[in-house]
């Protein structure tokens, strides 16, 4: 259905309605995609971001005409919703389009026609029902109603984290790790992405802080940023910072007072995510996970530093024997490798 036509600022404005026929492009950081949508019997391409969009959605949106170049008459989307589709056609081109796994157009068809146009509705709230349909059994049909609902669910995710500039890759692994849980985490502590999530960091975190409005000296804000400060020093090749150059860094790097840092520090050690340990009159802060690493590798190390308690020349008998097994002679630098790796486990 393509109506409410309208000339502005030289170009034509349309708004189409229909089906998502095809995704010829997309862009899966920011979204961007060119879309082949089928109203009223016609194809158009649609231009824009679309957050999250799949073939065989049904979709209304707006934007200007204008004619490419290179790819003819295309429609550039300045605004779109998802909509259910309204008719019993419309329901059994999308049930058939591939969106859920294990229908196809003839079974689309047949629940279609069992239900017409109570379809989605049974799909939703009664889906045991499904099981009436040829070819459906119950546990078939408690899978497409769960299906469908997981789809409205990361629909709504994806355009709610786009809200907050977040990439499209991005918010797919977030919404896999949350769930529905993301939308409280997102709000009120969004620091939690960047121990959770592989690829965002304590600076995307605090954007997105920023932009919902989390304040500077939050408690979350501070405790997520020290251990920020310790991670890129771990970069440097450091397993730990002395207190004062911490605190130090921390500030600088959050516009919060020492003091205040100081409390969350505590904090922290209290949670045993940090760990504070007393070194040539220093106090040392290691963030514990490197801490423990440290000691693991003290102690492996300790473990294999064994002295051979054989005679050298027992050493270098058993050495020409495998020499002349193995068809090769060492010269003396190799032999005298040879022989003090086997004395020492170090």
């Amino acid at each position: 259905i393509r109506y409410g036509l309208k000339f502005q600022d030289g170009e034509f404005m349309a708004t189409v309605k229909g089906y998502v026929e095809k995704i010829k492009f997309r862009n899966e950081d920011n979204g961007y995609s060119i879309l082949s949508v089928f109203a009223d019997g016609e194809d158009y391409i649609l231009v824009g971001t679309f957050p999250y969009i799949g073939e065989g959605d049904y979709i209304e949106a707006t934007g200007r005409e204008v004619a490419h170049p290179v790819y003819g008459d295309q429609i550039q989307v300045e605004h779109y919703e998802m909509k259910a589709p309204e008719d019993t056609a419309s329901m059994e081109r999308y049930l058939g389009s591939g969106a859920i796994k294990g229908v196809g157009g003839a079974l689309a068809a047949r629940i279609v026609k069992r239900f017409k146009a109570d379809t989605f509705r049974i799909i939703e709230e009664e889906p045991e029902r499904l099981a009436e349909v040829k070819g459906v059994s119950e546990k078939m049909a408690i899978s497409i109603s769960e299906q469908m609902e997981e789809k409205k669910e990361m629909r709504e995710a994806m355009m709610f984290l786009q809200e907050y500039g977040i990439s499209m890759n991005l918010s797919l692994r977030i919404y896999k790790e949350y769930g529905a849980r993301l939308y409280g985490i997102i709000r009120e502590n969004p620091y939690r992405l960047a121990d959770d999530i592989s690829g965002i960091g304590f600076k995307m975190a605090d954007e997105i802080a920023g932009r919902i409005g989390i304040h500077t000296n939050s408690d979350y804000r501070i405790r997520s940023g020290l251990l920020y400060v310790l991670l890129q020093a771990a970069a440097e090749g450091h397993t730990c910072l002395p207190r004062e150059m911490l605190l130090r860094r921390a500030s600088e790097l959050l516009h919060v007072a020492e003091e205040d840092i100081e409390v969350q520090m505590m904090n922290l050690c209290m949670d045993r995510k940090l760990i504070l340990k007393e070194k040539n009159d220093q106090t040392m802060v290691f963030y514990s996970q490197y801490y423990y690493m440290e000691l693991n590798t003290a102690r492996m190390l300790h473990d294999l530093n064994l002295t051979c308690r054989m005679e050298e020349e027992d050493i270098l008998q058993k050495l020409q024997a495998v020499e002349r097994q193995e068809k090769m002679e060492l010269d003396e630098m190799q032999r005298r490798a040879v022989v003090e790796s086997v004395k020492n486990g170090l």
